[in-house]
């Protein structure tokens, strides 16, 4: 994953002035694999945090404007933009990882979203990616573990459905909340997702 900045304590502002909305902002949660600053590949992520959501299907930064080659919210973008400096990389290697914002320090304490918030992170967490990708150059651990990850995508889908009816949850507000779903996490190690009238199956991508 790459593309958009992680917010910061001081990005806490543009989010109280209205600047930033919830809806444009995606929950990396730990465990997640995420291109860490100086990573020679994608490792799991150690703490959750927030960054902005990307653009047509890619992660494209929201606020780049393609057309003006330039950035729609450039006199109130996050701390990371304004420290990005292709030239000299020290100043935003420096904070890479502090001081990162959660999506709990975005909402008052009685928010209704918190509790559900709270049972999905208890009842759908991230797996451990690194053991799944383990497990898939494992011949006699594969299915098992396949079958394992079926159910917990069923399970992560299934709450998010019923959470985003009862709520009324807009597409940008599920994952502000609840981050991406697994499927998706699923993807870069391999694992296509599709519906059959069994309901989700999951395959590897080279079966």
């Amino acid at each position: 994953m790459q593309g958009g900045p992680a917010l910061h304590g001081p990005d806490l502002a543009l989010l109280r002035a209205g600047w930033l909305h919830p809806d444009n902002l995606i929950t990396v949660r730990r465990g997640e694999l995420a291109l860490q600053p100086l990573a020679a590949g994608p490792e799991p992520v150690v703490r959750e945090f927030l960054k902005l959501a990307g653009q047509g299907g890619s992660w494209c930064c929201l606020f780049y404007d393609e057309a003006a080659g330039g950035c729609r919210c450039y006199d109130q973008r996050p701390m990371a933009c304004g420290l990005l400096d292709c030239a000299d990389t020290g100043p935003l290697l420096a904070v890479a990882g502090q001081d990162l914002l959660t999506r709990f320090d975005c909402l008052e304490p009685d928010a209704p979203l918190i509790p559900f918030m709270r049972e999905h992170e208890h009842a759908c967490p991230c797996p451990d990616l690194a053991a799944v990708g383990r497990d898939l150059h494992n011949p006699q651990a594969v299915d098992e573990r396949l079958a394992q990850l079926e159910a917990a995508v069923r399970s992560d889908l299934r709450f998010r459905e019923q959470a985003a009816q009862s709520l009324r949850l807009s597409l940008g507000r599920e994952l502000f909340a609840f981050g991406r779903p697994l499927f998706q996490l699923l993807q870069p190690l391999g694992i296509q997702a599709r519906n059959t009238s069994a309901g989700i199956r999951l395959t590897l991508a080279h079966s």
